[in-house]
Formats: C-alpha cells, sequence, structure tokens
C-alpha cells in the first residue's frame, strides 16, 4: 500500500495517477477479503468516521494528536 500511494504521490500526469488509484483500489479489495468485510460495510464506517470527524475534501489533517 506504501509503495502505491508513493507512485499515486509521484505521478506526473493524471492518467498515471489514475492507474495508481486503481492499484491502491485493488488493494483495498484485497484486504476486504482478507478481513471477510464487505466494500458496503468499509463504506459504512468511512461515512460514519467523516460524520464524527470530518474528512479530507478540504486537504487540512492533523500534524500531531495528544491525549488527555
Amino acid at each position: 500500500m506504501q509503495e502505491e500511494a508513493l507512485e499515486f504521490k509521484e505521478a506526473a500526469v493524471q492518467k498515471d495517477a489514475v492507474e495508481e488509484l486503481a492499484d491502491i483500489l485493488e488493494l483495498v479489495h484485497t484486504a476486504l477479503a482478507v478481513y471477510e468485510i464487505s466494500y458496503e460495510e468499509l463504506e459504512q464506517i468511512r461515512l460514519e468516521k467523516k460524520e464524527t470527524r470530518g474528512g479530507f475534501s478540504r486537504g487540512i489533517y492533523l500534524l500531531e494528536v495528544e491525549d488527555n
């Protein structure tokens, strides 16, 4: 997954970036099979996390988290 993410990050043109995204999605589907979870279940978890923690569409992310 890290290798494909790095290749996605380094893609110079959209076509290459999209192909790397396809590879990442293939890895996600493989992981779903390994963990015996459906894509629909994963999507539900994604939506719940987005609702409670926010998404990534604005490009904002945490650099550090402190435990209280």
